[in-house]
């Protein structure tokens, strides 16, 4: 039982108890085993990052069980209670030995659950590779698919795809029959695909603004495809580097909460403490809060954004917490179909993130055991 804690309940932050018991949130009779008083803190539920690459040194390249395990625990450390460890578009041979290694390490994670497996690619534009391999890139092709399902196990999520390549429309039936949610991006698409794209299925939009067409006054672009019809929903990174720090909050209030996703999309060095650092095979060093190639700081690899920290930047924008919170666990679990966790709720997993008043993580709680940090 947590005592006199200010806890984000229903969309609303109110002072109360949570109890748990077998992994869940209770209510439930008796006597607690143990009581932490929760005076002057703040609990919400576990960040789900559905859009990660690495974290501590390592990342879903490594192609190996023992990463992705390392994953899990470095995320609890950040307050992920769940995550989507992503795969780079590559060879096919590479993706599905990535697949293969994250399928190998689901049941005996020690910090954040494998919920899911989002493949970011392989039927992307060749306009808008970003930081995947350009080799591994396929115009839509059905065996592919069924190649890398299968390599899935069931587990894949979440796909990445661009909706103005030929053929994409069985792609996306595909995902469709396999409970598969396929995201925009990495795309060149004009207004007109775009909207294509979301009325054959694609109603969810990788890195909002980031590797597609913006918004402009004759061609409203994917992102403008995002903003204007209530159907799609976005992931944004709240880094503040790859989008303007003042867009984002504009952004949330446009959509609604209930359609953003805030992700990391972070790379494996971060929070990584020691050693050489890379990102997809690339030697990298921090520049202006960016992973760029070493050496050479014009070119971006991508971000060292954590799911705390962009719940503080949130709240540091002027988000009232609630806010925060939905966008960084009840939106992602909703729009995934995790009907089992991202809110305090009867019922459902006891993931909590708990922080100061100063948003300092006190502990992080997975199905109702404390992972990291320490109570009272």
């Amino acid at each position: 039982m947590i005592r006199n804690v200010r806890a984000v309940i229903s969309g609303r932050l109110i002072r109360t108890d949570i109890s748990i018991a077998d992994g869940l949130f209770g209510p439930f009779e008796g006597k607690a085993e143990r009581e932490i008083d929760g005076t002057g803190l703040l609990a919400v539920p576990g960040f789900i990052d559905t859009h990660i690459h690495g974290i501590g040194g390592c990342g879903t390249e490594d192609g190996c069980q023992e990463a992705i395990l390392k994953m899990s625990e470095t995320l609890a450390e950040a307050g992920v209670t769940s995550f989507f460890p992503t795969i780079y578009t590559d060879t096919m041979e590479r993706i599905t030995s990535d697949e293969a290694a994250i399928v190998s390490a689901c049941g005996k994670e020690k910090g954040a659950s494998i919920a899911g497996i989002h493949i970011e690619g392989p039927f992307i534009s060749p306009n808008k590779i970003g930081a995947q391999n350009p080799a591994g890139r396929l115009d839509p092709d059905e065996k592919a698919f069924m190649t890398m399902l299968n390599a899935g196990s069931g587990k894949i999520k979440a796909m990445t795809m661009a909706p103005e390549r030929t053929g994409i429309e069985k792609i996306v039936s595909l995902c469709q029959e396999n409970g598969i949610v396929p995201l925009m991006g990495h795309t060149d698409a004009n207004y007109e695909e775009a909207v294509h794209g979301m009325n054959i299925g694609i109603r969810h939009v990788t890195h909002l603004f980031n590797a597609m067409t913006g918004l402009q006054h004759r061609n409203p672009g994917v992102v403008g495809c995002a903003l204007l019809n209530d159907a799609m929903s976005v992931e944004i990174i709240a880094d503040g580097k790859h989008v303007n720090p003042e867009i984002i909050p504009f952004i949330i209030k446009t959509k609604g909460a209930e359609n953003v996703v805030v992700i990391t999309d972070s790379l494996r060095p971060t929070m990584q403490k020691d050693g050489i650092k890379t990102a997809n095979g690339v030697e990298v060093e921090m520049g202006d809060g960016l992973w760029v190639t070493k050496g050479k700081p014009e070119l971006i690899q991508g971000s060292s954004l954590t799911m705390h920290k962009a719940f503080v930047n949130l709240v540091t924008w002027g988000l009232p917490v609630t806010t925060a919170s939905a966008v960084t666990s009840t939106t992602p679990a909703s729009i995934y179909s995790l009907s089992d966790r991202g809110e305090i709720m009867d019922g459902k997993r006891a993931d909590l993130v708990v922080m100061d008043k100063d948003l300092n993580i006190k502990f992080t709680m997975i199905k109702g055991e404390i992972i990291c940090g320490t109570a009272n």
